[in-house]
């Protein structure tokens, strides 16, 4: 009788046994399945991948295409353009070569010197009133920081180091005024000794 029960309980194994079984293979179904899914995850997203990187090579391509179009329009237009001007200074060099060749050391006439006089003149006003502009941006930039100082307590101390900060290139514009207006006025010839 006792090799009757061996053999009942190697065939007929208990619930415990089989229930073991059963999560073993449900444990080996499970990670089959895990493995499956990562491994078809992964191929989904390289295709996805290469996918994308061929549409964005197809689009540079063709990008490519087109810029290398619009250069060459560029190239024949100042391709154009050189010839152009290749032939006004042509012609510009026989026109010199035309003129009668100036001796050295002369002097230049006295309506072009009026006409540099006039003309640092002009340019020294149009200086002028740059730096005016200048200083009057200066003058209401402290003004404005004054008014913010005294809306704001305890700003003294920045106030002052900015009115110095501002009263540096203030000096400085108004000295390169005084230098313009020296530079601009008619030259007074000296008086000889007898």
């Amino acid at each position: 009788m006792s090799s009757e029960s061996e053999v009942d309980n190697t065939e007929a194994p208990g619930d415990e046994q089989r229930l073991l079984q059963l999560e073993k293979g449900r444990k080996l179904d499970r990670i089959l399945f895990f493995t499956l899914t990562a491994v078809l995850t992964m191929i989904l997203a390289s295709w996805l991948t290469a996918s994308v990187f061929n549409l964005l090579h197809e689009k540079e391509s063709n990008d490519d295409a087109d810029s290398l179009v619009a250069l060459q329009d560029q190239l024949s237009l100042l391709e154009k353009k050189l010839a152009t001007l290749q032939q006004q200074v042509d012609t510009q060099s026989t026109r010199l070569s035309a003129l009668p060749a100036s001796t050295p050391g002369a002097t230049m006439p006295t309506v072009e010197r009026y006409d540099d006089r006039e003309l640092r003149r002009q340019l020294a006003k149009t200086l002028i009133g740059q730096e005016q502009g200048f200083q009057q941006s200066l003058v209401a930039l402290k003004t404005g920081m004054r008014d913010l100082a005294g809306m704001i307590a305890g700003s003294r101390s920045w106030l002052s180091f900015y009115q110095e900060a501002l009263d540096k290139p203030l000096a400085g514009s108004n000295a390169r005024v005084k230098e313009l207006q020296q530079w601009s006025a008619p030259a007074v010839p000296a008086a000889k000794k007898p």
